[in-house]
C-alpha cells in the first residue's frame, strides 16, 4: 500500500500486508491503523477503538457495502441504482449491518431524481429507522432522517434537529452538514447556513451528491461565485455532465447573471435558455414535456418548474411548480428563499401553492 501526496506525488507511507482473505476487514483495520499513526502519530484510545469496531463479520456484506458506497457518491441514474442493488446486497448478506442499513436509506433517497418520491421516500425512511434500531448512535442513520424531513416531509425544523444530532455524533459527516445548510437556508438563515455547505463540501471534496445540492443551496444563500466555483470545478471533471450543466445554468439563471456570463457549450434546456438560445431551449423543454407526459421517463416536475421558469415563462413555471408539490418533490422547501422564484411571488398562485408547502401529515 501507498499514501501519495497528490500535490507533490511525494510518497508520504508504504506498507506491505500480508492477512488471509477470509477476513477482509482485518486487513482493512490494519491499513488503517498504519496509515493514522504514520501521518498523525499516537492514536488515542477512542481513535485506536473506532478503526477495529467490526460493522460487520461478512466479507460478501462488507465488498457490497464498499460498492454501494462508491456508486452512492455519483449523481446519475446508474450509479444510484447500483447503489441501491449493491447495498441491499449488503443488508441480505448481514441484516444487523447499520452503516449499510443507513447508506442504503441515503441511496434510496436520491433516486427521487428519477423516481417519482411517494415510491423511494418511505423505503429511505424505513431503511434509516432499521439502522437506527441495531445502532442508536448511528451518524449516518440520523443525517439520512434529516434529508428526509428536509426534502419529502418538508419539515425543515425538523431536519435542523435530526442533523445536529448526526453532527453531535460524527462531526465530519457530509450529509449532515448539508441538510443542516439546507434546514438552515429554509428557515431563512443563511449567514449561518453558509459555512455548513462549506463544511459538507470540504468533508468529502468527491462526493458528488452533496456537491450538487450544495451549489444550489449556495447561491439560494446569496453566494454566487462560490456556488459557481463549485459547479465549474465539477464541469471540468465531468464536461460533458447535463446534470452540472443544469445545475450552473441554474445558479446564473437565479442571480440573474445570464447576460454577463453564461454558460459555456449549453446543454440542458435551462442551459440554452440561459445563454440566449431561446429558440433550441423551447424546442428542448417541449420535447421533454411530450416525453415525460407520454410516460416515456420520469423526470421531477421541479426541474421542468425551474426550467419554465429560467425561460420566463410564467405560466409553464406555475403549472410545473404546482405539480411538483402535488409530487412532493425534493428542495421545494426552499422556493420560500430561492431568488429563481421572485418573479412569481406577486402571484397570488403561487402564494397559495407556497402555503401547502408544510410538513407532512405522517
Amino acid at each position: 500500500m501507498q499514501l501519495i501526496d497528490a500535490a507533490s506525488q511525494r510518497v508520504r507511507w508504504s506498507g506491505v500486508f500480508q492477512r488471509p482473505t477470509d477476513d477482509l476487514f482485518a486487513v482493512i483495520s490494519a491499513v488503517a491503523d498504519s496509515v493514522a499513526t504514520a501521518i498523525v502519530g499516537t492514536l488515542a484510545p477512542a481513535e485506536r477503538a473506532s478503526l477495529v469496531r467490526r460493522p460487520t463479520t461478512s466479507n460478501t456484506a462488507l465488498v457490497a457495502y464498499a460498492r454501494g458506497v462508491a456508486a452512492q457518491r455519483h449523481f446519475d441514474e446508474a450509479n444510484l441504482r447500483d447503489a441501491v442493488t449493491e447495498l441491499e446486497n449488503a443488508v441480505a448478506a448481514d441484516s444487523m449491518f447499520a452503516e449499510a442499513w443507513a447508506s442504503l436509506a441515503e441511496a434510496l433517497s436520491w433516486q427521487d431524481s428519477w423516481v417519482p418520491p411517494r415510491q423511494v421516500m418511505p423505503r429511505a425512511r424505513a431503511a434509516a429507522l432499521r439502522a437506527l434500531a441495531i445502532d442508536p448512535s448511528s451518524s449516518a442513520a440520523l443525517a439520512a432522517l434529516a434529508g428526509i424531513a428536509e426534502n419529502y416531509d418538508w419539515d425543515p425544523a425538523r431536519a435542523d434537529s435530526l442533523a445536529r444530532h448526526a453532527l453531535s455524533r460524527d462531526s465530519t459527516n457530509g450529509r449532515a452538514w448539508l441538510y443542516l445548510a439546507d434546514a438552515l437556508n429554509a428557515r431563512g438563515r443563511a449567514d449561518e447556513a453558509g459555512p455548513a455547505y462549506r463544511a459538507a463540501l470540504a468533508a468529502d471534496t468527491l462526493d458528488e451528491q452533496v456537491a450538487i445540492e450544495a451549489s444550489s443551496g449556495l447561491q439560494i444563500a446569496g453566494r454566487t461565485d462560490e456556488a459557481l466555483a463549485v459547479t465549474r470545478r465539477w464541469r471540468r471533471l465531468l464536461p460533458r455532465s447535463e446534470a452540472w450543466d443544469f445545475a450552473e445554468a441554474l445558479i446564473l439563471a437565479g442571480a440573474q447573471r445570464c447576460s454577463s456570463s453564461p454558460p459555456a457549450s449549453p446543454i440542458s434546456a435551462l442551459a440554452l435558455a440561459c445563454a440566449g438560445q431561446a429558440g433550441a431551449a423551447r424546442a428542448r423543454a417541449d420535447t421533454m414535456v411530450a416525453q415525460v407526459e407520454r410516460g416515456e421517463y420520469y423526470l421531477p416536475p421541479g426541474f421542468l418548474a425551474w426550467i419554465f421558469a429560467g425561460m420566463g415563462d410564467h405560466e409553464g413555471a406555475l403549472r410545473w411548480f404546482a405539480r411538483a408539490v402535488e409530487a412532493r418533490t425534493f428542495l421545494l422547501v426552499l422556493a420560500r428563499v430561492d431568488p429563481m422564484w421572485d418573479a412569481l411571488r406577486g402571484d397570488p398562485r403561487f402564494a397559495e401553492l407556497l402555503q401547502r408547502i408544510r410538513p407532512a401529515d405522517r
